[in-house]
C-alpha cells in the first residue's frame, strides 16, 4: 500500500476533525466558525422542534455494537419511509375529464377577468386559483393572476406562480424580467442575475428592443456589484452601443434618457463605461465611450484628454499619451485627483525617465500652487527620494491650513516612521483613520511599522501609560489601532488591552459585537484557544450582548473543543439546552463535541435521533449538516456500510448535491473498496460541468488519483495528477502528491525532487511533504539527507500512517542502524495492525522485514 497522498484520507484525530480535505463541510457551506456562528442565528428562536430524548446519559452503560447497527438501519428505514409518504400518487385524467376541466377553467378565468375590471381583487385572485386548479397549464391565468398576486401582497405566491410559468415557457422574456425583478428586490443577486441572463438569452426576445437594453443594463450593474468586471464590460458592452447608435435601435425616448443618464448625466455614463472597458482591456471601446463622453460634456473637454492618455498608455504609446496627458495639464485641471500624476510617473518610468519625475512635478506644482492633490502627491515623492524636510514642508503648510486629510496624515506618518519618533507616529496615524485614510495604505503603514520591532513595541508600551480622560473617538481609534499594531507583533495580552480599552469607549451594542468577533477570530486564528475561551465568556456575561449570547456561546463551544476541553464544552451545551429546550442547534452541538473529540459512538446515538426530527420538521441547515456528520461517524464506529445506505438516500433526496456523492465515493475508500470508490468519483467529476463548487471536485479528482494507486493502477494515478499539474504547475498538493508518486515507482526523480520542493518550501512542516521529501532523496541514494526529513515526519507521533515508519526503517537500513530499524519496522507494523481496515499486504511486508532483520 503506497503512503497517504493529499486527497487519501486519515484516521487520526487532526484529519477526521479538523484539516483532512475530505472534511468539507467548511469548504462547501463554510468555515467552522462561520457555520456554528450562522447557523446558530438562523435556527435560535426559529421555531423548531424539541431534541430528541435519546441522548447518551450513561456513557459506561452504553449496548454494543450491534444495538447501536439495528438502531441506526431502523432510523434509516424510517428516514426511508418519511421520504415516501412525501410522494402523492396523482391519477390520469381521461381526455373527456380534461376537455371539461379546460372548459371549467376557462369559465373561473373569465370571471377573474370580470372581477378585476369591477376592481374586486380578491374575488378575481380566488377565482384564479380555481381556474388552476383545473388547468394548471394555462399561460392566461398565470400572466393574470402574478400582478394580482403582488398588488394583493401574496409576495411569495407571486414569485412561486412566476416560476412555474417560466417552466411552461422558458422564453418568456416578460416573465424572466420579472423574476430577476423579484430576486433583486429580496437581495438575492445571484437569482437575479440566473434570471435576467435566460431573459435576455431567450429566443424570443428583440435584442434591438428598449426592453432588452434595459435588462441588460440592470445585467451589467449586478456583475458590477458581484465584482466580476468583465462579465460586466460584456453586457455593457450592448448598451453603450445601442446608446452611441440609437438610430440602430427601437428604444423609445424615455427609455433612452433614462439609460442615459445611467450615472448623473449622458458624458458621466459614458465615461463610466470608458472606465469599465479600460479596466478589462477592451480599449477599442474604452476610446470610443470617452470621446463619447467628450461630445456629450458641456464643460472641461480636456478631462477626455487624461482619458485618452490612460489608454494611449495601455496600448504603449508613451509619446502621444504624454501628448494628450499635457493637454489636461495646461488646462489648469484637478478634477481627476492624483490619478494624472500617477500616469505621467507612470510613462516617464517607462522611458527610463524616473530622473525626470520630481522636477516635472515641481513644475506643475509651481504653476498650481492650489492644487492640494498636487501637492501632496509631490510631498509623496520627496519621501520617496529622501527628501524628508521637503515633504514635511509641504504637509505643514496644509496642516496650518487645518487640512486634515487622511493622505496628508499617512505622509507625516512615513516621515515620523523613518525618522523613529513613535509619539508623532501614532498621533498621525490616529488622524490618518479619523479623516478617513484608505484602508489597505493604513494596513500596510501598520505592517512597515511592525517590521521596526523596537519602534513599534515603545509605540505600544507607551500608548499603554496613557489613560481614558480626552477626546473618547480619538481615544477609541488609537486604542483600536495599538490593538492592531500588538497583533502583528504577536503581543497578546497588549492586544486583548487595547480592545478592552476600545469598548470601555464605546460600548454601543454593534461596536462591541464587531470588536469581540475581531478579537476573538484573532485569538481562534493563532491558536490561543484559553484566552479566546476568557473573550468568549465575558462576551457571554456582557449585558449590552444579550441579544446574541447564543451565538457566542456556539464559538465558545467551539474553543473549548479546540482546547480538548470537551467537557466543558458540553457543560456549555447543557447550559443552553436549559435556556433553550426547544432548539435543534444544541443537540447538533452536543453531537458535534461528541464527533471532534471522536467519540463516534455517542456522536451516532445523538446525530441519529436528530436527522430524523431535522427531516420531520424540514429543517434543511441541520438536516445537510447533519447527514455529513453522521455519514463519517457512522465510518469510524464501525458502521461504514450504514453510512453508505444514508448516502444513497440523500443523493435520492438531492440529486444535485455532488457532495452525498463525494461522501459516497470517501465511504468506499474508507472501507478499502477501491474500485466502486473509483466509479463514484469517476461519476461525480463527470458532472463537473454543473458543480458550483470548484474545491469539491478539485478533491474528487485527487481522491480518484488516490484510490486509482490503491488498486495499483498507477498509471491512471498519475494522468490524473498530470492533468491538475499542467493546469497548474505551482499547486503544491499536485506537486507533492505527483512528486511522491513518481519517487515510490522510482521514476522521473529529479522532477520529482523539484515538485516536492516546492511544496516543503511553501509547508516545511508538513508530515506528509517531509517523508515525500525523505522518499525521493532515499530514492536517489542520499540516505543522509533522507533520514533528516523522514525523522522529522514521525516527530511527536504517536498514532499515523504506518508508511511513514517504514520510509523511516528502510533508511536506516540502509545507514546499518540495524536496532533503530526494527524500531521503526515494529512501529510501523503496530500502526497497521490497529488500523481500521489494515493492509495486508503491508502487514506482510513489514513482518517479512523483521524477520529477516531478526536473523
Amino acid at each position: 500500500m503506497s503512503r497517504m497522498f493529499s486527497g487519501e484520507p486519515s484516521s487520526g484525530r487532526e484529519s477526521c476533525v479538523a484539516s483532512s480535505p475530505f472534511c468539507l463541510t467548511d469548504r462547501v457551506f463554510g468555515s467552522k466558525a462561520l457555520l456554528q456562528w450562522t447557523l446558530g442565528l438562523a435556527l435560535l428562536g426559529g421555531g423548531v422542534v424539541a431534541a430528541a430524548d435519546e441522548k447518551p446519559t450513561d456513557m459506561p452503560n452504553m449496548p454494543p455494537q450491534e444495538e447501536l447497527r439495528q438502531d441506526i438501519v431502523d432510523r434509516l428505514n424510517r428516514l426511508q419511509q418519511i421520504g415516501d409518504d412525501e410522494l402523492e400518487s396523482l391519477e390520469e385524467e381521461t381526455p373527456d375529464e380534461q376537455a371539461e376541466n379546460s372548459r371549467k377553467a376557462l369559465a373561473y378565468y373569465m370571471a377573474g377577468r370580470s372581477y378585476e375590471r369591477d376592481k374586486k381583487f380578491r374575488e378575481a385572485y380566488e377565482a384564479y386559483q380555481q381556474a388552476l386548479k383545473l388547468d394548471a397549464s394555462s399561460l392566461s391565468v398565470y400572466r393574470s393572476m402574478i400582478p394580482l398576486a403582488f398588488r394583493l401582497d401574496k409576495t411569495e405566491e407571486a414569485i412561486q406562480l412566476a416560476q412555474k410559468a417560466v417552466e411552461l415557457d422558458p422564453n418568456n422574456f416578460e416573465l424572466l424580467s420579472q423574476l430577476g425583478i423579484y430576486a433583486l428586490r429580496q437581495q438575492d443577486l445571484q437569482g437575479s442575475i440566473d434570471y435576467f441572463q435566460k431573459a435576455v438569452d431567450s429566443q424570443t426576445v428583440d435584442k434591438q428592443s428598449g426592453p432588452y437594453i434595459s435588462i441588460m443594463s440592470q445585467l451589467g450593474q449586478l456583475y458590477l456589484s458581484l465584482g466580476d468586471n468583465n462579465k460586466a464590460a460584456e453586457v455593457y458592452e450592448t448598451v453603450y452601443r445601442a446608446l452611441a447608435n440609437p438610430t440602430d435601435y427601437n428604444i423609445d425616448f424615455r427609455t433612452r434618457q433614462a439609460l442615459e443618464n445611467l450615472r448623473g448625466s449622458k458624458a458621466e455614463t459614458f465615461e463610466s463605461f470608458g472606465e469599465l472597458f479600460l479596466t478589462t482591456d477592451r480599449l477599442d471601446l474604452a476610446e470610443g465611450a470617452f470621446r463619447e463622453a467628450r461630445k456629450a460634456s458641456r464643460k472641461n473637454q480636456e478631462v477626455y484628454s487624461y482619458q485618452l492618455a490612460r489608454v494611449l498608455n495601455k496600448r504603449d504609446k508613451n509619446e502621444e499619451a504624454l501628448k494628450a496627458l499635457q493637454e489636461y495639464f495646461d488646462a489648469g485641471l484637478s478634477d481627476k485627483g492624483r490619478g494624472p500624476y500617477l500616469l505621467l510617473a507612470e510613462l516617464l518610468n517607462a522611458q527610463d525617465k524616473a530622473d525626470e519625475i520630481t522636477p516635472a512635478l515641481e513644475k506643475l506644482a509651481e504653476a498650481d500652487a492650489d492644487n492640494q492633490e498636487l501637492q501632496l502627491y509631490l510631498a509623496e515623492r520627496y519621501i520617496k527620494n529622501d527628501r524628508l524636510d521637503d515633504a514635511e514642508a509641504i504637509y505643514d503648510k496644509y496642516a496650518e491650513k487645518g487640512a486634515e486629510s487622511g493622505d496628508l496624515q499617512l505622509g507625516l506618518l512615513q516621515i515620523y516612521r523613518q525618522r523613529e519618533q513613535p509619539e508623532k507616529a501614532l498621533e498621525a496615524l490616529t488622524k490618518a483613520m479619523l479623516n478617513g485614510a484608505n484602508a489597505e495604505r493604513l494596513e500596510a503603514e501598520l505592517e512597515l511599522l511592525a517590521q521596526n520591532e523596537e519602534m513599534a513595541d515603545s509605540l505600544i508600551e507607551m500608548a499603554q501609560e496613557k489613560g481614558l480622560d480626552g477626546d473618547k473617538r480619538k481615544l477609541f481609534t488609537e486604542a483600536y489601532l495599538v490593538a492592531k499594531l500588538a497583533m502583528q507583533r504577536k503581543k497578546y495580552e497588549a492586544v486583548i488591552d487595547f480592545y478592552q480599552r476600545a469598548m470601555e469607549l464605546r460600548n454601543e451594542r454593534q461596536i462591541l459585537l464587531t470588536l469581540y468577533q475581531e478579537l476573538i477570530q484573532f485569538l481562534m486564528a493563532e491558536e490561543k484557544h484559553d484566552l479566546a475561551v476568557e473573550m468568549l465568556e465575558e462576551a457571554i456575561d456582557n449585558p449590552s450582548l444579550a441579544p446574541v449570547r447564543q451565538a457566542f456561546q456556539l464559538q465558545l463551544i467551539q474553543a473549548l473543543a479546540e482546547a480538548e476541553q470537551f467537557d466543558k464544552a458540553l457543560e456549555v451545551v447543557k447550559s443552553a439546552q436549559e435556556v433553550s429546550p426547544d432548539s435543534l442547534i444544541w443537540q447538533y452541538q452536543e453531537g458535534w463535541v461528541y464527533y471532534t473529540q471522536q467519540e463516534w459512538e455517542p456522536a451516532v446515538r445523538i446525530f441519529g435521533p436528530l436527522l430524523e426530527k431535522a427531516v420531520e420538521q424540514k429543517n434543511a441547515s441541520v438536516e445537510r449538516e447533519v447527514r455529513y456528520n453522521l455519514s463519517r461517524a457512522l465510518a469510524f464506529a464501525g458502521l461504514a456500510e450504514e453510512a453508505i445506505v444514508l448516502m444513497d438516500q440523500s443523493i435520492e433526496k438531492e440529486p444535485d448535491q455532488l457532495l452525498w456523492l463525494f461522501q459516497k465515493g470517501w465511504l468506499h475508500y474508507f472501507m478499502h473498496d477501491w474500485k466502486p470508490s473509483i466509479e463514484t468519483f469517476k461519476a461525480l467529476i463527470a458532472r463537473e460541468g454543473e458543480a458550483t463548487n470548484e474545491v469539491l471536485i478539485r478533491q474528487a479528482k485527487f481522491s480518484l488519483s488516490a484510490a486509482y494507486v490503491q488498486d495499483e493502477q498507477y498509471e491512471n494515478g498519475e494522468k490524473v495528477l498530470e492533468e491538475i499539474y499542467e493546469q497548474d504547475p505551482d499547486d503544491i498538493a499536485v506537486c507533492n502528491d505527483l512528486g511522491y508518486l513518481y519517487a515510490d515507482q522510482d521514476k522521473n526523480l529529479e522532477q520529482a525532487l523539484e515538485m516536492i520542493g516546492k511544496a516543503i518550501e511553501a509547508e516545511p512542516e508538513n508530515k506528509a511533504y517531509l517523508d515525500s521529501m525523505g522518499w525521493v532523496l532515499f530514492r536517489l541514494g542520499r540516505y543522509e539527507e533522507s533520514l533528516k526529513y523522514l525523522e522529522q515526519a514521525v516527530e511527536d507521533s504517536e498514532e499515523g500512517d504506518a508508511v511513514l515508519w517504514d520510509h523511516l526503517g528502510d533508511c536506516y537500513d540502509k545507514l546499518g542502524a540495524a536496532e533503530k530499524a526494527q524500531e521503526a519496522w515494529k512501529s510501523a507494523l503496530k500502526h497497521e495492525q490497529e488500523a481500521q481496515y489494515p493492509d495486508e499486504s503491508l502487514i506482510e511486508k513489514l513482518k517479512k522485514k523483521l524477520g529477516e532483520a531478526a536473523e
